[in-house]
């Protein structure tokens, strides 16, 4: 042992030895890119170390040998971090230690300390979670993909009593807190019950959306136009209809905002099995779009709401959409979100604010608005595909991201998405001049 402490230690001041006859700004974009790779891979295995031998220095109290009176002081003195931070990890190292794969995924140096988090903390509640997982980052899965793959497991683990106490947990730790920022400005956070999200995320996504694709799609991110929709349905701007009032300077034509007639609908999405049981197995969907996994019961008792659209799923087939609609591209829309939980590019996970994009033939050309043809991606990974040459290639589940022969920049993708945004504005404006006054 005291071999690899000495090669561990030889190891660590060549990786300090680099830092410090290192040049940042000598080297190409590429260079650094490579440059971070490594020290992430590093970061990882150090992680993963930490995690291995931690529980050992817990269970013979040795920390109180360097002057700590707690574990969680010692180590968060060590890694710089929060004493809270710190006994996080340090939980999820001894819950690591009593699971010979997460054990063995340590000794490989594959585990950051914030995928162990997920990892153990599913466990907790589902044990038979952990191989899934662990073969999920062995895939490629992102931080995002880990944590909501996570979620539905310990979802499905869950009895109808254990939900109902989780869901009166939540409902009794509810709040909505605000402070003034040291920065400026003011900073808030609140929790409420998945369900009762579901009767306002949908109009709050839908406005923002609107507003950031009117502003021009990428001036600024969809999160601050989020935020304007929310202040806007407070300040009591927002009618019943969830239309703008008249005089909105974002809303020249009207097309910033669901229309009246367009009532927005948060889409639950659940496997008939799953329906039939009452509870859901394994990885049986049962989420609101855009939020997450609910319990069975959850979804089945807001079935009268009307803020809500069922969609039934049987294998990979949409056999209900509970919706007195028999327009073709309501159900192409409704497989489309069955199919595609989350962005379609591999590794990227995210769920809120997805883009239809006609991924072989584009629109322009004339392509097909049918599903092979299409898939929902993120603004971010649509940017990637559209102006930086991107191709998603395979089938659904089995995406592959395939690169352009030359990659470009984030800086070339920003100036190409804002041109376009202007070239559309533009467009937009051009339509409104031409039409007919209204008396």
């Amino acid at each position: 042992m005291e071999t690899l402490y000495g090669e561990l230690g030889r190891a660590v001041h060549q990786v300090q030895e680099v830092l410090r006859n290192a040049s940042p700004e000598s080297v190409s974009g590429d260079q650094a890119r490579r440059f971070v790779e490594l020290f992430a891979e590093a970061e990882m295995a150090g992680a993963s170390g930490i995690a291995l031998f931690t529980p050992v220095v817990v269970e013979t109290g040795s920390f109180a040998k360097e002057g700590h009176a707690s574990a969680q002081d010692w180590l968060g003195a060590l890694s710089g971090s929060s004493a809270g931070a710190a006994k996080g990890r340090l939980a999820a190292a001894e819950r690591a230690a009593v699971d010979p794969s997460l054990t063995e995924a340590l000794h490989e140096g594959g585990l950051s300390s914030a995928q162990l988090a997920v990892v153990t903390k599913a466990a907790a509640e589902a044990p038979e979670s952990t191989g899934n997982l662990l073969e999920l980052l062995d895939q490629g899965a992102s931080h995002q993909e880990l944590s909501d793959a996570a979620a539905r497991m310990k979802a499905a683990a869950r009895s109808r009593e254990s939900e109902r106490a989780r869901r009166d947990r939540v409902h009794a730790t509810r709040h909505f807190r605000w402070r003034q920022d040291e920065t400026g400005g003011i900073r808030g956070e609140f929790l409420c019950d998945e369900v009762a999200w579901a009767s306002v995320a949908p109009q709050l996504e839908a406005r923002a959306a609107a507003r950031w694709k009117a502003a021009g799609a990428g001036a600024e991110p969809l999160e601050a136009y989020r935020l304007d929709a929310f202040l806007e349905a407070l300040s009591g701007s927002v009618g019943s209809s969830g239309s703008l009032d008249r005089g909105d300077p974002c809303d020249p034509n009207g097309s910033s905002a669901p229309s009246k007639g367009t009532p927005v609908q948060a889409i639950v999405v659940i496997d008939a099995a799953a329906l039939r049981r009452g509870t859901s197995e394994g990885d049986e969907l049962c989420e609101i779009e855009g939020i997450g996994p609910v319990s069975v019961e959850a979804a089945t008792e807001l079935l009268s709401e009307a803020s809500l659209r069922y969609v039934i799923r049987e294998g990979f087939d949409i056999k209900t959409v509970t919706k007195a609609t028999r327009d073709v591209a309501a159900c192409i829309e409704a497989a489309l979100i069955v199919r595609d939980r989350t962005c379609g590019r591999p590794g990227c996970g995210r769920r809120l604010g997805l883009q239809t994009d006609h991924r072989e033939v584009d629109f322009g050309d004339d392509g097909p608005t049918e599903l092979d043809n299409l898939v929902r991606l993120c603004p971010q990974c649509h940017a990637l595909k559209t102006y930086g040459g991107w191709r998603l290639e395979g089938e659904p589940g089995a995406w592959k991201w395939i690169a352009p022969a030359h990659p470009k920049s984030a800086h070339y993708i920003a100036r190409a998405r804002r041109l376009a945004a202007a070239k559309g504005q533009a467009a937009r404006a051009a339509r409104q001049r031409n039409l007919p006054r209204r008396e």
